[in-house]
């Protein structure tokens, strides 16, 4: 019979267990898509990466480098034609460079709606038909990052009547479904790091979701200032619940849409309560939490380092390595050169552990 190796009272079977076939549904997840742009070699390459979280979440990255173009003049990348069966959300924050939008909101027989933003000013859109024009500044590179979510999803992370003043204060309705907004930079940094590829798989998804809310919430206080220092009751019972809930997942990463349906509370208001009482945001608990079972099972496992760190969400063991060192102040390696009773792993499986300090 298998040993069943514990911390405080809950089990670590999931994540040393032999089982190829279960390890690699726990990993299941969305992947960034590339694709490139169909631009003629003389006026440069571009390229977009999505990242679909299948719950109505869509994340993009653009970079575009293009030869100069003469002054005053945009080069065309591409016409966007896009038909939705529900309102989306859209914001749009450009790095560097210059992005131009020419959008026929009320159709192709009316002049088009100039739409110009650059660093600093962040295009917001709601709607269910979008066609576009969309040119960019030629001579260097120019980067963009957008989310586009459903407005169902963004009432659902925010709750109904924050999702509601976020779009008014915005200034979006179907009198107006695209506007720019100057914005500061910390507003958008969560969005940012959003794609990031330190995590895999549902840890991917998790971590995604995780920086869009962040964004999100940032959003909303930043542009309803006169609401988000207002007292809202908080619910203490519900938030222990959701501790004890995420003690006891063994392998399953859950989805900040999914626990808000479940606890009852917008995703907004569970994390910032979530927060206040432990310390530290849902994403980072699990995270933390699973560094301490992996803490636990270093020293009583032979499982290879890199297969522990994919179970754990990292797409990579030096970032398992990296994150397990800042939370303890010394690499997992460490704890397995404490242990000789542990066998070594074969040659040629690579824990990681030969060089403990990469990452």
């Amino acid at each position: 019979m298998q040993s069943r190796a514990r911390i405080a009272s809950y089990t670590l079977d999931w994540l040393l267990a032999s089982d190829n076939e279960e390890a690699g549904r726990l990993d299941a997840g969305p992947e960034i898509t590339r694709l490139p742009y169909a631009l003629p070699p003389e006026v440069g390459e571009a390229w977009a990466e999505s990242l679909a979280l299948r719950d109505g979440i869509v994340l993009f990255r653009a970079v575009h480098a293009l030869a100069p173009s003469p002054p005053g003049q945009l080069v065309p990348l591409m016409d966007a034609h896009t038909v939705a069966d529900e309102p989306m959300f859209n914001a749009q924050i450009w790095l560097s460079g210059l992005g131009c939008h020419h959008e026929y909101p009320l159709g192709n027989h009316r002049p088009p709606v100039e739409i110009v933003a650059g660093p600093g000013r962040d295009t917001f859109r709601l709607y269910r038909k979008w066609r576009a024009r969309i040119l960019v500044e030629g001579g260097g590179i120019s980067e963009m990052r957008s989310v586009i979510m459903p407005d169902a999803m963004l009432r659902s992370l925010l709750g109904e009547a924050a999702g509601q003043h976020l779009l008014d204060s915005l200034g979006l309705g179907e009198a107006r479904p695209t506007v720019v907004r100057p914005m500061p930079a910390h507003i958008s940094a969560p969005l940012l790091a959003a794609m990031s590829d330190q995590y895999l798989g549902a840890a991917r998804k998790l971590y995604a979701q995780a920086r869009v809310l962040d964004y999100l919430a940032s959003l909303y206080c930043h542009v309803s200032a006169d609401l988000a220092g207002r007292a809202e009751r908080p619910h203490h019972e519900r938030i222990q619940a959701l501790h004890h809930h995420l003690t006891h997942l063994e392998g399953r990463m859950p989805t900040l849409s999914d626990l808000a349906g479940e606890f009852g509370l917008p995703a907004r208001r569970l994390n910032a309560e979530f927060t206040a009482k432990y310390g530290q945001s849902i994403f980072c608990f699990v995270i933390n939490h699973r560094l301490e079972l992996a803490h636990a099972s270093l020293s009583s496992s032979a499982l290879p380092m890199k297969v522990l760190a994919a179970r754990l969400g990292y797409s990579h063991v030096n970032h398992f390595i990296a994150a397990f060192k800042r939370k303890f102040g010394y690499p997992p390696g460490s704890l397995r050169k404490k242990s000789p009773g542990i066998p070594k792993s074969k040659p040629g499986i690579g824990t990681g552990t030969d060089r403990p300090d990469r990452g």
